[in-house]
């Protein structure tokens, strides 16, 4: 099985040493030194504090901490508006009202303070925790960006978080002359790199400086089709929520084609602000970048995983791979979750969707933007305009330059007199899928029940009592084309075994086939063939010391059994004071 596969391959690689001059060229090398250098910091700082504690400083409630929008209307008296999933659109499909309202919603935030703090937020998390440098990236991110999403709305419910598609920009001679990067958009610079016209102009900086800095195309470089298409050609989950700074004797091979190793090459181009995580979240670029990245992520996930695997399929917790705050169960630092919680399908189903790239063809060389045009040679796409004085050589003849038209290499004033490529914004439909319902997350070490207002499935009432079947039975049947959740195979109840053995996994099988995994069969635990009073994740020792067999009973008197002291009883009596605390 998988868990022999990687014991097996943790003493054959038990002496290779990793090292980033493996990396396929210069710009990945440097994201790779970067992580590698966070990821030290991680572990000392691992061993300078209780890692897995939930006290003082953790963020709870309010409306960005929402899991549904209902909750999200309630916590801002059920504005107009606020019931309707955010549409995540590419930043040159908004109208220009939705851009100036965009545009002034992250005002508001900047001068009210909110928006420092949630840029402390990343701040705090930058080159020390589970949100870089491993497979808590993606999970983490998916986290703040809806939490900057929501402050937006509780300004404008009508807004949603605009994402980056900087390939766009990537075909350009100089990308640095695109339209993202003038002062109808995120802002120009002056000769000295300062973001000084624009929106943002007087954005100061938590470190106190007066306005943000850039250096564009200093190094890195942006997304290219070929970074995409490369996370959708990957099958393992291990890939995509990648070991971006594993140590000697990882079982498993560097993707140095991961999101995270490319996503950085994006912050090393901006430069300035963005290139470091503790100030990256300064420039508001941050938040429309990382959103494209999340964007690629929920797509992979569409294409490669079942709906179940969505929110299971995590990497396997292992300490030469990643440091422990990145493991399934660990704290995501600064809130009160884990990291599990940030696979989510709630996410998607209750809070935010995503709008298509810009797609354009020969036959329609319609980008559905003035600020995009189509480039029909060969596989037809859209690319970004050209800002006056912009270099555009290679496109003439091409609607490549707002406003104006490409003479002598460069955009200047005039009208452009060629065929008609791109057009009026159509305004986008947002899609009225209010009120989906949530789907409950399990209670574990990292959560207990929360959020009152969300409607759930429930677990069979006692372990004599199974619930009615409440799915079509083919859902039972495991999937296997993510294994790598099997090293992560815990039951979320001491119910779980009874329950299996009176049928539920198949009559009950939405809920079994999420909180009771390992007695339903959809994977397997190292510790299976043990028996006895065991405890089933190596954190267990770590949580007790924090509290947790009091705070998280449910979870740690199935999974943690010896840590908890809990040998003297039997199943039944823990399944049955489990149901007792339910009731």
């Amino acid at each position: 099985g998988l868990i022999a596969a990687v014991l097996c391959a943790l003493l054959a690689a038990a002496a290779a040493e990793f090292s980033c001059s493996q990396a396929p060229d210069v710009d990945i090398e440097k994201a790779c030194e970067m992580m590698q250098e966070w990821d030290q910091t991680a572990r000392k700082e691992i061993r300078k504090r209780q890692l897995f504690g939930f006290g003082g400083g953790q963020i709870t409630g309010g409306p960005q901490g929402c899991r549904n929008l209902q909750c999200f209307c309630s916590q801002i008296g059920n504005r107009p508006g606020c019931g309707n999933r955010a549409y995540r659109r590419e930043y040159r499909m908004l109208s220009d009202n939705e851009r100036n309202r965009f545009h002034n919603a992250l005002v508001v935030l900047k001068n009210n303070g909110e928006y420092d703090r949630l840029s402390i937020m990343h701040r705090q998390v930058g080159t020390s925790s589970g949100a870089h440098s491993g497979p808590g990236f993606l999970p983490w991110h998916r986290e703040f960006m809806k939490r900057m999403e929501l402050a937006l709305r509780a300004i404008d419910p009508s807004l949603s978080l605009p994402y980056w598609d900087s390939v766009l920009d990537s075909y350009l001679p100089d990308p640095r002359d695109s339209i993202m990067f003038s002062a109808a958009f995120m802002g120009d610079t002056d000769a000295s790199g300062q973001v000084a016209f624009g929106a943002f102009g007087n954005f100061r900086t938590l470190e106190g400086r007066p306005t943000i800095v850039r250096r564009l195309a200093g190094e890195g470089r942006l997304f290219s089709e070929a970074n995409i298409a490369a996370v959708y050609s990957r099958t393992a989950v291990q890939d995509v929520l990648a070991y971006t700074a594993p140590q000697g004797g990882c079982p498993f091979p560097t993707n140095f084609q991961a999101l995270e190793y490319t996503h950085s090459s994006v912050h090393l181009w901006i430069g300035g602000d963005m290139k470091p995580p503790t100030t990256s979240a300064n420039d508001p670029i941050f938040f429309l970048h990382h959103c494209f990245v999340d964007f690629i992520w929920e797509n992979w996930r569409q294409m490669r995983q079942s709906r179940a695997q969505r929110e299971t399929a995590y990497p396997p917790d292992i300490g030469t791979c990643s440091n422990s705050q990145h493991f399934s169960y660990a704290a995501m630092r600064p809130w009160d979750l884990m990291n599990r919680e940030g696979i989510a399908n709630y996410y998607t189903d209750n809070i935010f969707s995503y709008a298509p790239r810009p797609t354009c063809s020969t036959a329609n060389p319609n980008c559905g933007s003035p600020y995009l045009f189509c480039d029909t040679r060969g596989f037809a796409h859209c690319v970004a305009k050209v800002k006056p004085n912009g270099r555009c050589n290679g496109f003439e003849g091409f609607d490549v330059c707002f406003g104006g038209v490409c003479t002598g290499g460069f955009c200047r004033g005039g009208a452009f007199t060629g065929p008609q490529s791109t057009f009026g914004t159509t305004r986008a439909q947002t899609p009225q899928n209010t009120f989906a319902q949530t789907t409950r997350l399990p209670t574990t070490p990292a959560q207990t029940t929360r959020f009152t207002n969300t409607q759930t499935t429930r677990p069979p009432t006692t372990f004599t009592t199974p619930r009615p079947a409440f799915t079509n039975p083919s859902t039972w049947a495991p999937t296997t084309s993510v294994r790598a959740l099997d090293a992560n195979c815990f039951n979320d109840d001491p119910c779980c075994e009874p329950w299996a053995r009176i049928g539920e996994c198949r009559t009950n099988a939405a809920y079994m086939s999420r909180y009771c995994r390992r007695s339903c069969h959809y994977c397997s635990n190292p510790f299976d063939n043990q028996t006895g009073c065991i405890d089933r994740h190596a954190s267990c020792s770590a949580w007790r010391n924090q509290g947790y067999c009091t705070r998280r009973k449910q979870w740690m008197s199935e999974n943690c059994q010896r840590s908890c002291g809990l040998c003297t009883q039997t199943k039944q009596q823990l399944c049955q004071a489990s149901v007792r605390r339910r009731l």
